[in-house]
């Protein structure tokens, strides 16, 4: 049987992100591996090996490599294929980069494991966002992470009303709101207040941009098979979609009805065992350290 090729991505404003990647490659050529580069990465490291991402599935690449952080793997993932993606291994040479499973230190030894078949795959769900029209709906890009519709003023506040599956639910006003999947939970969705979720769990996360007191809109957790509905009310007010941080989609007209749904793809993730919650405790929550054994409470 063909050996499977592996794909390799890096971020291009990194010369250490570049460095390890060209380490990486020589690693793995080394071990007899095929291996393709990202198109626009392959001239720097091996020009005659480039591939697109979006030819990349889980049928011609066996698994790719992310050299980056957070918004290296958003870019990668809503640049694949979105028709059975291969599996992803992250390697953060950024600040926290959440969603990396390696780093420059461990990834020789992760890549070893990798290869010999000492892992998990994470699926993890994506949503869509749908901008309603006369003639139908427009199908904007998946989001891994989350979709934020926020006002294109930021002086100004947006008033919406949300429906889920049909049933009206609030009529607010606020900066912006954010829709998030579990991956993202622990992204924009965490900053504005929104729970942490297992990224297994099969749900979607809605999570208000500085509501007005009075509106009563809090962050709510729905079923991933949910449809949510939300439609522009304020006169004369644009918004605007970000997708993963990645995609922006301007002068959103007001009464302009976005719909949000589960994709039709997911991603994977390479995981080692045990790995989300030290992950989630080490760049995420933190701990405390030093605390005496016979720190009680005074009596």
């Amino acid at each position: 049987m063909e050996k499977k090729p592996i794909a390799l991505a890096c971020r291009l404003d990194s010369e250490r992100a570049i460095k390890l990647t060209r380490r990486i490659f020589e690693f793995l050529v080394q071990k007899g591996e095929i291996v393709y580069l990202e198109t626009r990465i392959a001239p720097k490291i091996f020009p005659h090996n480039g591939m697109d991402l979006n030819d990349m599935n889980a049928e011609n690449i066996k698994f790719i490599v992310i050299v980056g952080g957070d918004g290296s793997i958003l870019r990668v993932a809503n640049s694949l294929s979105q028709q059975n993606p291969p599996p992803i291994l992250g390697v953060n040479v950024g600040s926290i980069g959440f969603l990396d499973e390696s780093n420059g230190r461990m990834i020789f030894k992760d890549l070893t494991k990798v290869l010999n078949g000492e892992y998990s795959l994470e699926a993890c769900s994506k949503i869509t966002a749908y901008i309603v029209k006369n003639s139908g709906e427009i199908k904007l890009s998946n989001a891994l992470n989350e979709v934020l519709v926020v006002s294109s003023k930021s002086s100004k506040v947006l008033q919406i009303s949300i429906r889920i599956d049909g049933v009206f639910l609030n009529r607010s006003y606020l900066d912006g709101i954010i829709i998030s999947t579990p991956t993202g939970s622990t992204a924009y969705n965490l900053s504005a207040g929104g729970a942490i979720v297992n990224p297994t769990l099969e749900m979607m996360q809605i999570t208000p941009l500085n509501s007005f007191a009075g509106s009563g809109l809090k962050p709510i957790v729905v079923p991933i098979d949910s449809e949510i509905e939300i439609q522009l009310l304020r006169p004369r007010l644009d918004a605007k979609i970000v997708i993963d941080g990645q995609q922006i989609i301007r002068r959103i007209a007001p009464n302009t009805k976005i719909r949000i749904r589960k994709a039709k793809s997911q991603n994977k993730f390479i995981r080692f065992s045990g790995s989300y919650y030290n992950r989630l405790r080490k760049k995420i929550i933190g701990t405390v350290r030093r605390v005496p054994i016979d720190d009680s409470p005074e009596e």
